[in-house]
């Protein structure tokens, strides 16, 4: 099957005078993440690569001028599969995960099989699977089964309660297990920001994936709801303010209260 070209792949928008989103739009709505770029006045952090179909790098030489940190919320394809054109970068994950960055990723651009029960769980949440995970691709003739992650080493592991620094602004990370084991978001309190990954956005909270675990997801969710945000930034879709934040996780709570496993 031949795939449309799209050259223009990736879509930028400035959030803050300080903060990129970065997104592929031509990509299927179950694997079309979030990148953010925050900016610092010594370092830059990018927050996950996206699908690595087309080259991120190039997109950001024009909105980063300083030495570039990659953080790795965590390592489902969508937000690593860029991984391999920052090697040479600092990039941090969680222990938990770490392995999996040091395995091939994904092999071809088609959604792997899954399981009757994964699959009714999507269509109920309102996600319909087509064959690809893309509806275009960068350029003629790109090869949709070559398409996938080489290993990525990386550069330092990092838990709950570690600093991200970036000068004139300190991140905390937050472990915020459910979504897969080693999930992990970065929490600023000056500014009121949290970088939540895939373990909250607005949306249906999707938990039957591989490492998904409702029994650790229901106390995430309880954590940061505690957390005094200004603002969410997730994994996928807009952000969100903290009313919204908790609409959200009530919604997800109230749906997998006593099923937890």
């Amino acid at each position: 099957m031949d795939l449309p070209v799209q050259q223009s792949w990736f879509s930028v928008t400035r959030l803050r005078p300080d903060l990129f989103r970065i997104t592929e739009p031509r990509c299927h709505r179950m694997v079309r993440a979030n990148c953010f770029l925050l900016l610092g006045s010594e370092r830059d952090l990018l927050i996950d690569t996206g699908m690595g179909i087309a080259p991120l790098r190039p997109i950001l030489v024009d909105l980063s001028s300083k030495p570039l940190v990659v953080f790795t919320t965590h390592t489902h394809i969508d937000h690593v599969g860029g991984h391999p054109e920052f090697s040479d970068l600092e990039i941090l994950v969680h222990p938990l995960e770490a392995d999996e960055l040091r395995k091939p990723g994904t092999k071809g651009l088609r959604f792997p099989k899954r399981a009757p029960e994964q699959i009714e769980a999507l269509r109920r949440s309102g996600i319909e699977l087509t064959e690809f995970m893309a509806e275009a691709v960068p350029y003629a003739d790109y090869d949709v089964d070559g398409y996938g992650r080489d290993p990525v080493e990386p550069a330092r592991l990092v838990d709950e309660g570690d600093v991200v620094d970036l000068g004139d602004r300190r991140l905390e990370v937050l472990h915020l297990p459910g979504h897969s084991p080693g999930s992990i978001g970065l929490w600023e309190p000056q500014t009121g920001s949290l970088f939540t990954g895939d373990a909250l956005y607005d949306g249906v909270i999707v938990d039957t994936g591989p490492g998904a675990s409702i029994s650790a997801y229901l106390p995430t969710m309880e954590r940061l709801k505690r957390l005094p945000v200004q603002e969410v930034y997730g994994g996928h879709n807009d952000s969100m303010s903290r009313s919204r934040m908790i609409a959200v996780i009530e919604r997800y709570m109230a749906s997998r209260s006593g099923r937890g496993r």
